[in-house]
């Protein structure tokens, strides 16, 4: 069936899925699997998933539902101010250089409070109004983008005595398996059409 479509189109969609079936373990990761991370990442099921991705989305999920249960109508007050101010504080403990600072079971339900106040307030905001909903999304990703520019991700190895040898660190040692898995399944694959005669070698 793949072989109906374009050659090209035939090899990328071939890659594709090969990367996922030896790659998905490691694509909700964010941090090497080495000793230096350890608490940074948790295994559910086989998967490896960036411990504060979790905890957010899992704070995210919960609030979506049980706020669009309870609230019918956006009231502005107490309660309403209550959360704003809940919200204002959210991102500012998540500011890059002040999350850092915390210990990993407080950066656990600071992630979990995150998603708390995200999935209400653009709840809330959507009630207002489709433009305030929509403005408030486009908020977010322009947060998230001056947010991300403060993290150190270039700088996740710095200071690592294995960075001086010419071994693959241990915290990416399974990804490299995982890799030379896909390119040696896609080499035997392509050599196979190739020897079939359905497509050409290039």
């Amino acid at each position: 069936m793949i072989l109906a479509l374009p050659i090209k189109l035939n090899k990328s969609i071939l890659y594709k899925y090969l990367f996922y079936k030896h790659f998905y373990r490691f694509i909700f990761l964010h941090k090497p699997l080495c000793s230096r991370y350890k608490d940074f990442t948790l295994q559910i099921f086989g998967l490896y998933i960036c411990r504060s991705c979790f905890f957010l989305y899992l704070g995210f999920f919960i609030s979506l539902i049980l706020t669009l249960i309870a609230i019918k109508d956006v009231t502005f007050n107490k309660y309403f101010f209550l959360g704003f101010a809940g919200m204002l504080l959210t991102f500012f403990i998540s500011y890059p250089p002040i999350y850092a600072r915390f210990s990993r079971i407080t950066k656990d339900f600071i992630r979990f409070y995150d998603g708390i106040f995200l999935a209400a307030l653009f709840i809330i905001c959507f009630k207002l109004g489709l433009f305030i909903g929509i403005t408030s999304i486009c908020a977010f990703f322009i947060m998230k983008h001056i947010y991300n520019k403060k993290r150190s991700g270039k700088n996740i190895c710095k200071g690592c005595d294995k960075l001086q040898t010419n071994k693959t660190c241990e915290g990416y040692v399974k990804q490299q398996e995982a890799l030379l898995k896909i390119e040696e399944e896609y080499s035997n694959i392509i050599m196979e059409w190739v020897n079939k005669g359905r497509i050409k070698y290039d």
